[in-house]
């Protein structure tokens, strides 16, 4: 792929990532009118890197509560408390990850089932019209797994990460400010966990690493900053049903006009 290409990728990442629109369908979809013809797994997972380092730098306070906490050993404060809860959401994706690598990755460059899965995206999004808010809800164990499963179809493309795990929260009664908030911090250890997987792959051989992925990196980070501080507080009012309406624009036309 071309450096043109990968900046256009870039930039649509960054636009992508925390909007409720599934990045990787994105990806997928115009890496297909690209004529790309093999998975490109690791130029999208470099390109999520950039996005990671836009949620360290736009909820560092959080961040930086939770990681001094976690230094003074306060696991019971509310980032101590933050942490484990994010972390045990993380478990049910990186075990589905490790186990079904190779077929994930195979199914990525299927742009029609990116296609698909942007409808059920819309239809899951849609479903927001139903849900209520709990005043007494706050995180617990229990409903940070259910969010970490909810997760793990977010690992096929078309399935927005950020929707479903925000809407799996608003199910479970959180407000629009905590789901959002928990979605785009649990982002933070699945993007390193799989990141630290692709470096390994890259140092022993198995995957081609290209240094012009730097400047998806960089892009991808700077566009996906400045994309948070306009659109998260559209995400926090709950208007998400108006992305449900795009997604499903978006995968119909793209099952009719993809390769």
């Amino acid at each position: 792929m071309n450096t043109l290409s990968i900046i256009f990728l870039s930039v649509i990442q960054g636009l992508t990532e925390f909007l409720p629109i599934s990045s990787s369908g994105h990806l997928v979809i115009i890496e297909s009118f690209f004529g790309t013809s093999e998975p490109d797994a690791t130029l999208e997972v470099f390109l999520h890197t950039g996005t990671l380092f836009a949620i360290l730098l736009y909820y560092r306070e959080v961040i930086a509560e939770i990681f001094m906490d976690l230094v003074s050993l306060r696991f019971k404060s509310n980032g101590g408390r933050l942490c484990l809860f994010l972390l045990l959401a993380t478990i049910p994706a990186t075990v589905v990850g490790l186990i079904f690598k190779a077929t994930l990755e195979s199914i990525f460059p299927n742009a029609h089932f990116a296609a698909a899965m942007l409808i059920i995206t819309s239809l899951i999004l849609f479903s927001t019209h139903l849900t209520k808010r709990n005043i007494n809800f706050k995180w617990n164990f229990v409903n940070s797994f259910i969010i970490g499963f909810a997760q793990v179809f977010a690992m096929l493309p078309g399935i927005s990460r950020s929707g479903i795990t925000i809407v799996a929260a608003l199910w479970l009664g959180a407000s629009g400010e905590d789901a959002t908030e928990f979605s785009f911090l649990l982002a933070v250890p699945v993007i390193i966990g799989v990141t630290i997987i692709k470096i390994f792959e890259v140092v022993s051989g198995t995957s081609t690493f290209y240094s012009v992925y730097s400047i998806g990196i960089i892009i991808s980070a700077i566009v996906g900053y400045f994309s948070l501080t306009v659109l998260v507080p559209i995400v926090r009012r709950g208007k998400l049903w108006f992305f449900g309406i795009y997604c499903l624009l978006i995968g119909i036309l793209s099952i009719i006009f993809a390769k």
